[in-house]
């Protein structure tokens, strides 16, 4: 006879989770204590039993439809299930012998007629309890969204408050969130863009991870920020706090949904986007007067005064063409460091011939003692033991050394292309600034876009500047030496943002 104790819980609140099936467990003990048994398994799960697949419950059914005569102590009949199929189940066992008794806190349930119908009837008051129980949460969760509350989880940058049950904006994330919508709607970033511009601002998860950008796409997509709140294809106005405005809301999905780009602009600001307020973290934008551009704070948390400060596009284009300054490098230059570049592949290649010839020859080394070794074996000079052995270790050092070729031989560029390709990156930064203030205002805006992001301004002067890759790495460089010292040669395919690199134009 075997005696089973099988506890239940289905919050999933980890500290009422353990509190409850603890509390559970020391009952059943107790009274297998007072019946003067000994529990020989126990089974303990959080886990809903609505709906059929708890694997602890399942092992244990599995055991015992192994055994004889168990007898099963559970506090309640609704521990053991709440779901129609998996109550047939015990049923079954107890018809089979499986279980000889089930004993909760109140009855002992044997195999006859009316303990039997009891059963069933308590497995279909549980069944009813639970859809009773989804109805009502449904219920309440839909009041819950009409009173303008959230029944679930805090969206990322809002907090659960346990105690009245509303949720509240996380102070630190706010900003990073409201950036990221400014970003965005300017049409200039990709998702990518805007989850590295935020890691590199100090945006984290609370676990200090980086938010991934598929994150950053849920977010970009999420009404709730707006005061919004979507839920099963219906929408309620939230009495949470804003993080942005409906109309901004409205232009970042304008981008996020190809709308903006059937869109006809009445003028173009090629800085727009690329500019943020340092006293307030707030985008800059545009407007045209008397035929000039300007660019100012959107003041958007409207307590920054720098909105009032209107800078006129050549003022501001100005004072960008600066920051190119420190990615030029003379072309002669250019030239010195790309030719030594071409000196260091040129040994590279001459070792990786010399390593090639190595392995070729111990190759030919390797055939001719295996043909040696053939010979001796024919003329009955060796033994066939001596013979299988020899030539099974040969055998595995002609494969060593096929490998070994194979592999020598597997970059047939030697990275003269991509030599090539970093001196195409090096001649576009070194031109970046004529080229910007040369071009029109498309060309601006694409160099702007392959060279800088994350531009400030405070007190109409530049704060700080952020340089796109390659170039980050362009502008601390000395300004000496050869490409694979400067650019560690880290990659050997290296990409730029925004078009493909092969495309950059040299001239």
């Amino acid at each position: 006879m075997k005696y089973i104790l099988y506890a239940r819980k289905s919050t999933e609140q980890e500290e009422r989770q353990a509190m409850s099936i603890e509390s559970q467990e020391n009952e059943l003990l107790r009274m297998a204590n007072n019946l003067g048994i000994k529990i020989d398994k126990t089974y303990k799960e959080s886990m809903s039993a609505k709906k059929i697949g708890r694997p602890i419950f399942n092992e244990m059914l599995d055991y015992i439809g192994k055994n004889k005569n168990c007898i099963v102590l559970s506090w309640k009949v609704d521990r053991l299930t709440r779901n129609i199929f998996d109550g047939a189940r015990i049923i079954e066992l107890l018809e089979n012998g499986n279980i000889k008794e089930i004993r909760t806190i109140d009855k002992v349930i044997v195999d006859n007629p009316i303990d039997k119908f009891m059963l069933s009837i308590d497995f279909g008051v549980g069944k009813k309890y639970s859809d009773d129980l989804s109805v009502n949460v449904k219920r309440g969760n839909r009041a819950k969204l009409e009173r303008g509350g959230w029944p679930g989880p805090a969206p990322l940058g809002y907090i659960n408050n346990k105690a009245d049950k509303t949720i509240s904006l996380d102070k630190k994330m706010t900003p990073f969130i409201r950036r990221g919508f400014e970003l965005y709607a300017t049409g200039s970033y990709s998702i990518k863009d805007i989850a590295n511009i935020l890691y590199d601002d100090g945006f984290r998860t609370r676990s200090g991870k980086k938010v991934h950008k598929s994150k950053i796409h849920t977010m970009l997509s999420n009404p709730f920020y707006s005061g919004i709140m979507s839920r099963n294809g219906k929408y309620y106005l939230g009495s949470h706090e804003q993080v942005i405005s409906k109309p901004a809301f409205d232009n970042a999905q304008d981008v996020l949904l190809g709308k903006n780009h059937s869109k006809k602009q009445k003028h173009f600001f090629p800085l727009r986007g690329f500019f943020r307020c340092k006293s307030c973290g707030c985008s800059l934008t545009a407007t045209t007067k008397k035929e000039h551009h300007y660019y100012y704070c959107t003041n958007g948390r409207g307590n920054c005064e720098e909105h009032k400060s209107y800078m006129r596009s050549e003022y501001l284009e100005g004072i960008v063409a600066t920051a190119f300054d420190d990615l030029k490098f003379n072309r002669e230059l250019i030239e010195i460091m790309y030719e030594a570049s071409k000196e260091k592949l040129k040994n590279k290649e001459n070792y990786q011939e010399d390593i090639q010839k190595t392995i070729l020859t111990q190759l030919e080394l390797v055939n001719k003692k295996q043909n040696k070794l053939l010979d001796n074996q024919l003329a009955d000079l060796i033994s066939d033991e001596v013979y299988e052995a020899k030539s099974k270790e040969l055998s595995k050092q002609k494969i060593t050394l096929e490998q070994q070729l194979k592999n020598s031989g597997n970059n047939p560029d030697n990275g003269l292309a991509t030599l090539e390709l970093t001196k195409e990156v090096f001649l576009y930064a070194n031109r970046a600034k004529k080229r910007f203030l040369a071009g029109d205002d498309k060309k601006k805006r694409k160099v702007l876009e392959k060279v800088l992001w994350n531009l400030e301004i405070q007190g109409k002067e530049m704060a700080s500047i952020s340089y796109k890759k390659p170039y980050n790495i362009i502008k601390k460089s000395p300004k000496n030496g050869d490409f694979l010292t400067l650019l560690g040669m880290r990659d050997s395919n290296p990409r730029m943002p925004g078009s493909k690199p092969g495309a950059l134009p040299l001239g």
